[in-house]
Parts: structure tokens; C-alpha cells; sequence
């Protein structure tokens, strides 16, 4: 489930930051409310048994999701408040009340920081193509909005017509991108929304591999989309592949990157972000760390561990010995980081 609950915190309140130092992998415990809490896993200590499981009142009776730029946007069903909540400082940024009720499965993007005038917060929900959206600021509102990216694409004898729907995003300058449909979509609002699309180029399956999955993550003005490629039809990974989307060009092109210098991308089902300055949040640089719970494991399964400088694999597994169902974990993220100044490589 990529969203959760959430207490609020009055405006102008600020909370000593509940998780400690960021960045960390966070477990949201069960579907029950009344007992939900939290797993948090340190990436220094992955592995290692050294998980923590605290109650963080913010993620416990309201809706939230993590937004990849690490500001978590929550949803107080009893009030209709909602509003951007900062993990590391406790501020809030206040949006308009939702009169509508969020869809059960959802995630949240931003266009922009959402201290700036221009941002956009966007709800996509997860199950058709539709999604809600206002502007940050005062006198705006949400909006509730249909779109059209085609079909699913497959022989009508195997299953009826169904629609795409995006179901990841990242944003570059003020723009949403996506894949779904085969070319790499772009979403702006201008204010309204508005969706094109530019020639996409495929990458070639290595030998061996069937299948896979990728990852698109944005990071000061720059796209990168990670391809983790399986073996055969299996959940064995056979290779990872980090590859920068250059859109200064006619059409997006492919760009290898090789070494990530002190930056690593922390990857998963409910948010992926890359984060700049590792060794200041101590974290290594130079390496990918994704979640992929294939198995449906009760205990969110084995985080894998990819270096780019000497191209090797590892499998750490955060919580070893928990038996109960938790849902898909999400990286908490030190929401500072996201300005600054970005690293040449």
C-alpha cells in the first residue's frame, strides 16, 4: 500500500524530527489503525537486527504518502485538512481542504519545492486514469481530473480493452514525465493540464533476460530512469543498469552513467529518489539501493544493494524474523537535501 495514516500537528507547531537522522527505510505495520506503527531501518544498519519499531503520531490516523522531494503529504479524513508535513523540521505547508474522499490506493508528487508559488501537488490514482490536483497557495483548489494515455496493449482474445494509467512520475522543471505508454509522456500545467509525448528510446534486454522492472527518479533538473533486469522469468536480478534521459536534445536520449560519484539512489515501490551528498547523511555513494517485494514476503522482503564501481550485487535482509504482514516500505528522506547544489559527474 504506498499511502498510510496519519495526528495532526497545529500550524506553527514544530516537532522534534521523529526518525532521527535521514535517510531511512521506513515499514508501515499492518492495515488496522488502531494499531499501526512503524519499522525503521537505518541503511548503515541494514541487516544487521538492529530495526527500530516506535509509533510516529504524524503516520498514524491520517492518510499519507512520501513525495520523492521528502515532504510527506497528509490527509485528515475528519477534517478534510490536508497539507505537506517536513519530517526533518515539523513545518507544514497548509493545502486546500479535500472535499472528496482520497481513492484507496494513491501516491503524491510534487512539481517544485512547495515553498515556491509555482508548485503542483499531484495525486495519481493507482487503479485508473484519473487524477487530483491544486496548486499551492492560497484561493486554489482541488480538481478532479480524467485523462486519456490509450490502452493496455494485449491481443483482445486474452483480456478485454483496459485503459493505462500512470502509475510513477518525476519531476523535472515544473514537469511531470512517465513511460507507461511506451514514449516518455510529459505532463504541465498551464494552468491546466496538458499531456505530450517525445520518441523514447528502448534499451535492448541483455542475454538472458526476459523481463524487468525500471525506476524513473529526478534530481536537480536532471532524469534518470534505472533498469533492473531479471533473469529468464524469474526474480533473480541478472543486471542493473543507471542511465541519465538527456531532454536537451530533439527527441530524449540515453546517456550510460558509470559512476555517481557521492550520490545514491535509493529505490523502491512507493517512492525513488537520488540522494545527493551520500557521505554527509552516512550513506555510501556511488550505489543503488532497491526494494522489490516480488514473493509478497511478510517482512517486505530483501533490500538489494548495487556498486557501481565494482559492479557487484547484495542482498541484506532489514527485518529478519518478523512474521506479520507490513505494507511496502518507502524511503523518509532529509527534504533539504533535494536543494542542494547538485554534484558534477
Amino acid at each position: 500500500m504506498e499511502n498510510g495514516r496519519s495526528t495532526s500537528t497545529h500550524a506553527g507547531e514544530l516537532l522534534p524530527a521523529p526518525f532521527g537522522s535521514l535517510p531511512v527505510l521506513v515499514y508501515d505495520h499492518g492495515f488496522d489503525p488502531a494499531s499501526r506503527r512503524q519499522t525503521v531501518v537505518r541503511i548503515a544498519a541494514a541487516g544487521s537486527n538492529s530495526p527500530e519499531t516506535r509509533v510516529v503520531p504524524e503516520l498514524t490516523n491520517n492518510n499519507y504518502h512520501v513525495t520523492p522531494r521528502g515532504w510527506v503529504f497528509i490527509s485528515e479524513p475528519g477534517t478534510k485538512r490536508a497539507r505537506l508535513w517536513n519530517p526533518t523540521s515539523g513545518e507544514s505547508v497548509e493545502l486546500p481542504r479535500m472535499e472528496q474522499p482520497l481513492p484507496a490506493n494513491w501516491k503524491c508528487y510534487l512539481s517544485d519545492e512547495p515553498t515556491a508559488a509555482s508548485c503542483v501537488v499531484l495525486v495519481l490514482v493507482m487503479s485508473e486514469p484519473r487524477f487530483l490536483y491544486c496548486h499551492v497557495g492560497a484561493g486554489s483548489r482541488w480538481i478532479a481530473h480524467e485523462y486519456d494515455i490509450g490502452n493496455v496493449r494485449l491481443l483482445p482474445e486474452y483480456a478485454p480493452p483496459r485503459r493505462l494509467f500512470i502509475g510513477k512520475t518525476a519531476a523535472v522543471n515544473g514537469k511531470f514525465y512517465f513511460v507507461e505508454t511506451g514514449k516518455l509522456g510529459v505532463l504541465e500545467f498551464t494552468p491546466a493540464p496538458a499531456f505530450s509525448y517525445l520518441e523514447y528510446p528502448h534499451l535492448e534486454l541483455p542475454d538472458g533476460s526476459n523481463c524487468g522492472t525500471s525506476f524513473l527518479v529526478s534530481s536537480h533538473g536532471e532524469l534518470f530512469e534505472v533498469h533492473v533486469f531479471l533473469k529468464d522469468f524469474t526474480t533473480e536480478i541478472l543486471a542493473v543498469r543507471v542511465c541519465r534521459i538527456d531532454l536537451s536534445g530533439e527527441r530524449p536520449a540515453f546517456c550510460d552513467v558509470d559512476d555517481l560519484g557521492d550520490r545514491t539512489f535509493l529505490l523502491g515501490d512507493s517512492n525513488s529518489v537520488l540522494l545527493c551528498s551520500a557521505s554527509k547523511h552516512g550513506v555510501k555513494g556511488n550505489r543503488v539501493y532497491f526494494m522489490r517485494n516480488m514473493l509478497r514476503e511478510a517482512d517486505g522482503g530483501l533490500l538489494r544493494v548495487y556498486d557501481l564501481g565494482d559492479k557487484t550485487l547484495e542482498a541484506v535482509r532489514p527485518c529478519p524474523g518478523v512474521s506479520e504482514l507490513m505494507c511496502n516500505p518507502f524511503w523518509m528522506m532529509p527534504s533539504d537535501q533535494c536543494l542542494e547544489e547538485t554534484i558534477e559527474h
